[in-house]
């Protein structure tokens, strides 16, 4: 087994005491090895050191039998290792309560991890997400430039914040995306049906989704095109519906059902 550094070695051993359930003790840390041991009595034993020439690391020796009990207060669990374990948990479900994730931990690893520092593993993940969502949000022109680019016939619209662009800011607003695969599968297989639908998007840039499905002769749904706009009002969905219309050249609509909510218009 190899690393990047003895810091991602460490990080490991950190998440192997979590899953594994035992207190280890680091015996030796420096900046070209880290050693592990565990409680008196018990054989396993971990030595990770620089590889020659600087190249990462590696496991130099190991025992990895344990004869030990489970370790119920861990103190090799640090806040970090916690956050990693429950950032996807998280980023699923920001209402994730503090209780909850100690009782996770109670549950899935006998862990008795104290409220403080769960409370840090959530705070150090929601920073993160923060983080992670506006520098997504950074690169989604660019994105769309590359979608044409590569996706030739495909539509990517993105309209920024007015109120933002007289302020000298650059802040999105809304994205139109349809694929020209998606366009050429509802002109050659797709039965003259179109359904519409927008749903809530939950997590910390809020908004909503607005879809466009068709249907096959099998009565499969197949999507077609999709956008997220701030909220669901007849301004938005006629932005969406004109993209959308134009996309597909459907001139004044003849010979094709619309359905939205499940009701016919």
């Amino acid at each position: 087994m190899s690393f990047k550094d003895i810091p991602e070695a460490r990080k490991f051993m950190n998440f192997y005491s979590l899953v594994n359930q035992k207190k280890l003790e680091l015996v030796k840390s420096d900046k070209i090895r880290v050693r592990y041991k565990c409680v008196l009595g018990c054989p396993f034993k971990y030595l990770i050191s620089i590889k020659k020439g600087n190249e990462g690391c590696r496991v130099k020796t190991l025992n990895p039998r344990h004869d030990c009990n489970p370790a119920f207060d861990n103190g090799r669990v640090e806040y970090s290792t916690i956050a990693y374990y429950f950032k996807k948990k998280l980023q699923d479900n920001l209402k994730y309560k503090v209780k909850e994730m100690r009782a996770d931990l109670k549950n899935s690893f006998l862990l008795n991890a104290s409220k403080s520092k769960v409370k840090k593993a959530k705070r150090m993940i929601l920073k993160k997400l923060e983080w992670s969502s506006a520098d997504d949000y950074n690169k989604l022109e660019a994105y769309a430039n590359a979608l044409r680019d590569s996706n030739l016939g495909s539509d990517a619209v993105i309209n920024l914040s007015k109120e933002s662009f007289l302020q000298g800011k650059r802040k999105f607003f809304r994205i139109y995306i349809y694929f020209h695969a998606l366009k050429m599968g509802y002109k050659e297989g797709l039965r003259p049906f179109i359904g519409l639908d927008g749903t809530f998007l939950k997590g910390k840039a809020k908004g909503q989704l607005l879809v466009v499905v068709g249907q096959d002769n099998m009565n499969h749904f197949y999507p077609l095109t999709w956008a997220v706009v701030d909220r669901e009002t007849k301004r938005s969905w006629t932005w969406f519906l004109e993209l959308f219309h134009n996309s597909l050249d459907l001139n004044m609509g003849n010979g094709v059902t619309f359905m939205s909510d499940m009701q016919k218009i």
